[in-house]
This record gives C-alpha cells, structure tokens and sequence, in this order.
C-alpha cells in the first residue's frame, strides 16, 4: 500500500509520532508500507516491529550506528509509547480514524 491512503490516524502514529522517536525508524516504517495490502495489515506488522525493538532495543540502535548518539533508555520508552499509539489506532474501528489523505 502507500502512504498516501492511510486513515488520518495511522498515517500520524506510522509517519508522525515514528519520525518524532526516530528518523531512521520512520524511514524504515514508511518504506515498508509497499509490503502490505492494507492498513490492518501494516499496523500489525509495525507493532510486531517496534516488540523487536523493545526486546533489545541496543541492537537496533548499533544496527543504525546511534548508540553513542541516543539514549537507550529514552529510546526505550520512545517505542513502548508509539507501540500504545499503534495498538490504540488498531482498536480504533477504521471509520473512526478519519479520512485517508488521498481519495
């Protein structure tokens, strides 16, 4: 899918709020989009990214050379707040979330 037809929610958790934690995290989010058929399906696929993260979230810093740059404990919580965003906009019925940027 694009980004481009994302609910006004999604697009803010999955571009917005990502690029606020990280811009390398928003740019691999956003490059991934092209890997899913639709937005249920891209939601559920970042948050089982950003649980990755969570699990060990130095190694995904060293994988961007950013562990001397950012801090791993603010990073940390950087995610566990945007993976709550993702699950609330999933739990969010679709027609809620407004309208997608291009229609």
């Amino acid at each position: 899918m694009d980004t481009d037809y994302l609910t006004e929610k999604a697009y803010d958790v999955l571009i917005i709020e990502s690029g606020k934690v990280s811009e390398f995290l928003c740019a691999e989010i956003g490059a991934s989009a092209r890997d899913y058929p639709d937005e249920y399906s891209y939601l559920k696929a970042t948050l089982e990214i950003l649980k990755e993260i969570v699990e060990d979230p130095m190694d995904y810093l060293e994988s961007w050379n950013l562990e001397e740059e950012v801090d791993c404990e603010k990073f940390n919580n950087d995610i566990l707040m945007l993976k709550e965003k993702v699950t609330q906009v999933m739990d969010t019925p679709i027609k809620d979330r407004g309208a997608p940027s291009l229609e």
